[in-house]
């Protein structure tokens, strides 16, 4: 233990500082705004303490553009451009949380579930609602059922090979990716709530017939209840499809970011 003690600390007093707190800006801010690692239960010591260790077993990976050699300012600049780069990775996973989390919340308010929030904008206190919230919960659960954390921890790895840590990245490549991610991503969330959709348009179709031959019948009433358990047993049906959705967005994503790489290295 004294010896690996040692050898690390030589390791990082020596040669590889300059190059280690680029590498953890970078890793920090994947991890800052990445899903589920930067949920509100994930303390942000714990947080912390992850990118340390991942920034530690990711440094043989980590190739330096000369940090050492570089000023301070420049020094400031590179860190800066490493946690844009971090930044941007993470978000783009981020995005694919909260297209899920989107599509509860419109399914939530065609099936009347925030009829409270509708009369009252006050009473949500901006918070997401419950079937927004299971949303993201299943987008975590197929996340990491389909190990996409070690996509995460790969796609960091490559990211290093790709863009050395202290290379300038230029912002419109970043920009251009954020873009077209936020527009996956409400492709992505009406995807997934399509299928409630659709049935609520047909619902509604039926009760309006039923309303005018019986209007005696107060389908304004009976409305709510009819198609909130309606969209419920669509909503349980087809989890298996929005599971399969939700997987392949998250598998896609690294594609995505990965054919980005040249773009933020300026090549």
């Amino acid at each position: 233990m004294d010896a690996v003690g040692i050898e690390l600390t030589e390791l990082t007093i020596g040669g590889h500082a300059m190059a280690y707190l680029p590498a953890l800006a970078r890793v920090g801010a994947v991890l800052a705004v990445a899903p589920p690692f930067a949920a509100v239960a994930v303390p942000v010591r714990v947080r912390a303490l992850i990118a340390m260790a991942l920034t530690v077993g990711l440094l043989p990976a980590v190739t330096s553009a000369h940090a050492s050699s570089q000023s301070l300012g420049a020094f400031a600049v590179g860190v800066a451009s490493e946690v844009l780069i971090g930044l941007a990775m993470g978000m783009s996973l981020a995005l694919v949380f909260t297209a899920a989390q989107w599509a509860g919340e419109l399914v939530a308010q065609q099936m009347g579930l925030n009829l409270s929030e509708i009369y009252d904008p006050r009473s949500g206190g901006g918070k997401a609602s419950s079937l927004g919230h299971l949303y993201w919960l299943l987008a975590v659960v197929v996340f990491m059922g389909a190990n996409g954390h070690h996509a995460l921890l790969r796609g960091v790895a490559a990211s290093f090979d790709a863009v050395p840590v202290m290379t300038l990245a230029h912002g419109e490549p970043i920009v251009a990716l954020m873009t077209g991610l936020l527009q996956s991503a409400t492709g992505l969330a009406i995807q997934l709530a399509a299928p409630v959709f659709v049935t609520m348009l047909v619902v509604d179709l039926a009760l309006g017939m039923v309303g005018r031959t019986v209007p005696q019948l107060g389908m304004m009433t009976a409305g709510i209840t009819v198609r909130s358990i309606t969209g419920l047993v669509v909503l349980i049906a087809g989890m298996a499809l929005t599971a399969a959705v939700v997987q392949g967005a998250t598998g896609n994503w690294m594609q995505v970011v990965q054919s980005s790489f040249n773009g933020l290295a300026g090549r």
